[in-house]
């Protein structure tokens, strides 16, 4: 994946199950990872790299609810270079 990433809303609603199985996500009152209210809704938001760290630190190279394991392949390195971009913005 490159420097963007568009997915359908069934897409993002399967990407967000599968992070918050997997622990990548905390909640608005802190903790390690992606808040969860970033990922759901459709503003602008800013990710840090930290915070995608923390999520990689707690994801694994299998999906465990998605269906589509090339999208989560995909997802993780496309992750791994927003960390070495340091962040994201999700629209």
């Amino acid at each position: 994946m490159s420097g963007h990433v568009f997915l359908l809303e069934q897409q993002m609603r399967e990407v967000r199950e599968e992070m918050t199985a997997q622990g990548m996500v905390c909640g608005r009152d802190g903790g390690r990872g992606i808040p969860l209210h970033k990922l759901e809704t459709p503003e602008n938001w800013y990710v840090s790299a930290i915070e995608v760290d923390e999520a990689l630190e707690a994801a694994t190279p299998e999906p465990t609810t998605m269906t589509d394991a090339k999208l989560w392949t995909d997802l993780l390195e496309f992750l791994h270079g927003a960390v070495e971009r340091g962040g994201m913005r999700v629209r």
